[in-house]
């Protein structure tokens, strides 16, 4: 569950890395607002898939507990760490103009978050693009449960 929490919250500061070369004047909170869309997150080992959060609430509370403004970007990403278990985030794509509301739609992956077994680091794999960041010892402990 906490595990959860981090994983958002890391997608949160990727996401606001990511957008703020991009901003025309918001914040860097408004830039979060698109995790907001978040529907599930799988907790996986070794491919396979450990837990499953799709309830809102405890999504919104794994969020609150990663506490990403703690984070530190971590510049280049850590060699030949071993990694634990990853966050996948996921979310249905939005609705098209012209499209049935009733038509089904899969999850799509929208991140990835990787806490490193040793080390309190995590690597946020987000559009394509990996970040490493330095997290404080209490949100690694909670992401590696």
């Amino acid at each position: 569950m906490r595990r959860l929490m981090i994983c958002i919250v890391l997608l949160a500061v990727g996401s606001a890395l990511i957008l703020s070369g991009c901003s025309s004047g918001k914040s860097e909170k408004e830039g979060l607002d698109g995790l907001k869309d978040i529907q599930k997150i799988d907790q996986t080992e070794n491919g396979e898939i450990i837990q499953t959060v799709s309830d809102a609430d405890e999504i919104n509370s794994f969020s609150k507990g990663l506490e990403v403004e703690e984070w530190k970007p971590a510049g280049k990403q850590k060699d030949h760490q071993d990694e634990g278990s990853t966050y996948i985030f996921y979310r249905t794509d939005t609705l098209k103009f012209g499209e049935n509301q009733a038509a089904e739609k899969d999850m799509k992956e929208v991140a990835r978050v990787t806490p490193y077994a040793k080390e309190p680091f995590v690597l946020l794999t987000y559009a394509g693009i990996e970040m490493a960041f330095e997290v404080p010892m209490k949100v690694y402990k909670r992401l590696n449960q």
